[in-house]
């Protein structure tokens, strides 16, 4: 009997301290936030819940509505791609009327380029349709409305975030390339053939690069200033101040190109008619646009998709207000609340988001149980790609998490798989901080390596 209950005191004992090695690590976390101070100055929200029961292991001021950044991107793409459907296709449409009028009915399509309309027009001259009378723009997708509301003035300068608009093109920006000369002078080029006037400043030195750059709209919006000192020349992007005139632009260089001429070239907005007969279309999937928003955050393509499945969803002219409507129905239809969050846009650049980590941990939960998720989460960045290329080296293949950063804004949020065979949503929202972002990041970093190594 003595020896029966050794056995089972040691059996005991083994199993407390299996268990005790596999505890979530809360005593490490708390130290780990505490050391930090970040919680005292600014606004740290963290929560992390068991993936295969919903339990909530670690949360920090985790129902406080924050600014999610681009992490918010992880449920408006996988929401407009469930009501757009993972087989829809981004369509430019070229149509003729019995008037011999020529139709470009847009599509917003954030993947066209001006090689691709070029390659349409000719298209059109090897069919014969070598002159037009008039030519409309079908604009009506998306609304005139080319920045969400809580975007900042000084972001429309931002290559990142580019205006979004149904004439989307070349990723709305062109680019700028910095050259030198022989005999050391810096000077620039713009590759592209849109009328634009650089007006540059560049010196080299030997630290690190420091470029400003200026546009005023209210008096010249086609003239850009380059203030610049770099270690090195190198190339910049610019946003396309008017979509709309860029797009005119390179319609009539395809025109020219292709040798196609019109009798009277009006490109006013109109609604394409009945009785029009389709000449070519140019088509590209959705399906491109996922490693671009989810492993890379490209603004333009998150917002683009996000007013198309307004558009889409109602039969009406995408906004974001309608992409915020449909945002809120598809949750809501899935059993998961949105009462309580307030969305602006699809990307995440609206200072006016407001989200609980709460809610995204509890959200991710209950998506990655939906029969595609696996497919969607294998889209997501892990370490080595993307926003992740430097950052969790070490835990590539147990990791997919999606980032955010703003000016004092700094975000993560995803899925981690520990050591212990579990999986964990996570989501961190770190905002009004003086602290460097990498000083930031690396400590995200130091979260998640916690939950990965128990």
């Amino acid at each position: 009997m003595k020896n029966l209950f050794k056995i089972l005191t040691l059996i005991m004992v083994f199993m407390f301290t299996v268990n005790s090695s596999f505890a979530f690590p809360v005593s490490k976390l708390d130290k780990l936030v505490k050391k930090s101070s970040l919680d005292e100055k600014s606004t740290l929200a963290i929560s992390i819940r068991n993936v295969s029961d919903g339990s909530v292991v670690y949360e920090q001021n985790s129902k406080k509505l924050l600014h999610p950044a681009s992490s918010l991107k992880i449920f408006t793409t996988y929401s407009s791609l469930n009501m757009l459907g993972s087989d829809y296709q981004f369509k430019t449409q070229f149509l003729k009327d019995n008037e011999n009028n020529l139709y470009i009915k847009l599509g917003a399509d954030p993947l066209l380029t001006s090689s691709q309309l070029n390659l349409a027009f000719h298209k059109l001259r090897e069919s014969g349709n070598t002159k037009f009378n008039n030519i409309y723009f079908d604009d009506s997708i998306l609304d005139k409305k080319e920045m969400a509301t809580g975007w900042m003035w000084d972001d429309e300068i931002n290559p990142y975030t580019p205006k979004v608009s149904s004439y989307n093109l070349d990723s709305n920006v062109v680019t700028v390339e910095m050259l030198q000369e022989d005999n050391g002078r810096i000077y620039t080029e713009l590759k592209s053939t849109y009328p634009m006037s650089i007006v540059s400043n560049i010196e080299l030195n030997n630290k690190k690069d420091f470029i400003q750059i200026n546009r005023y709209n209210w008096t010249s919006p086609e003239v850009v200033e380059i203030y610049a000192s770099v270690v090195k020349p190198r190339s910049l992007e610019i946003p396309i101040s008017s979509m709309r005139r860029y797009f005119i632009h390179n319609v009539e260089k395809a025109m020219e190109q292709n040798r196609i001429t019109t009798s009277g070239v009006l490109y006013a907005s109109k609604i394409t008619p009945d009785n029009v007969t389709l000449l070519t279309e140019i088509t590209n999937p959705i399906e491109n646009t996922l490693p671009e928003i989810l492993h890379k955050s490209n603004n333009l393509m998150a917002e683009t998709l996000f007013k198309l499945s307004g558009a889409y969803k109602y039969n009406a002219t995408g906004s974001d207000i309608l992409g915020s409507v449909a945002f809120k129905e598809f949750y809501k239809k899935n059993g998961v609340s949105t009462d309580d969050v307030v969305i602006k846009d699809g990307c995440g650049v609206s200072r006016n988001n407001l989200f609980s980590v709460d809610w995204m941990t509890s959200t991710l939960n209950k998506i990655s149980k939906e029969k595609d998720f696996d497919s969607y989460k294998e889209l997501m960045a892990q370490p080595g790609d993307g926003t992740l290329l430097n950052r969790l080296l070490d835990l590539r293949g147990d990791v997919r998490l999606k980032t955010g950063s703003l000016s004092n804004i700094s975000a993560i949020s995803g899925y981690v798989k520990s050591q212990d065979g579990n999986t964990y949503s996570v989501a961190i929202i770190l905002q009004n901080f003086t602290q460097e972002q990498r000083e930031i990041k690396d400590f995200e970093n130091k979260i998640i390596e916690l939950i990965y190594s128990r």
